[in-house]
């Protein structure tokens, strides 16, 4: 997985949460060792601030930013994109041939990879952004290596790429790509989450 970017201000608030909930509890635990007369060693009170916003910073990253309580009042505006895609898509090469195709994303709050596999070949993303406030709605936009399987054609060959897709519904991206200079190929492609 790879770190994207997005044009929410969400990260700045989050982590100043995190780090204001990390206080809360460090204190809370020096005055609970207090109470019950507990001597603990100066390096187990020192470092509390910091692990426990490690700890609380890992739970948010991996699972809590995609609570729904916390989508709906608005702390997190970044979609969950997460899951399996089926794809139609249409070509310009060959005459606008159609595709299928599977896309698997796997995301967490700040990184996300995205893999494309086709009859033919398989795309990997290199790098990502999330933007979510689009007039159209949220925009995934990323850039991507594809290599041929060993059965594809022998005029395909790894190329770069890349990918705009906008989100229109919870289960349904629409966008386009476009491939490397030397392949000059470009396309459409609808995905429908199937999980």
């Amino acid at each position: 997985m790879h770190p994207y970017a997005t044009d929410s201000h969400e990260r700045r608030n989050v982590i100043l949460g995190v780090a204001l909930l990390s206080v809360v509890f460090a204190y809370t635990l020096h005055r609970g060792v207090e109470w019950v007369s507990i001597q603990l060693p100066w390096w187990v009170d020192s470092p509390s601030v910091m692990g426990f916003f490690g700890l609380l910073y890992e739970a948010f990253d991996k699972r809590l930013w995609r609570a729904t309580p916390l989508q709906g009042i608005g702390i997190v505006k970044v979609p969950d994109l997460n899951g399996t895609w089926d794809v139609e898509g249409r070509t310009s090469f060959d005459n606008g041939k159609r595709f299928q195709a599977q896309v698997v994303i796997k995301q967490t709050w700040t990184a996300m990879s995205i893999v494309l596999e086709s009859e033919s070949s398989i795309s990997r993303s290199l790098s990502a952004s999330l933007l979510v406030g689009q007039p159209e709605g949220p925009t995934l936009s990323y850039e991507y290596r594809n290599d041929p399987k060993p059965d594809a054609l022998p005029t395909m060959h790894s190329h770069r790429g890349t990918t705009v897709l906008r989100r229109k519904s919870t289960g349904l991206l629409e966008g386009e790509y476009y491939s490397g200079r030397d392949r000059l190929n470009y396309g459409s492609l609808t995905l429908k989450r199937r999980n």
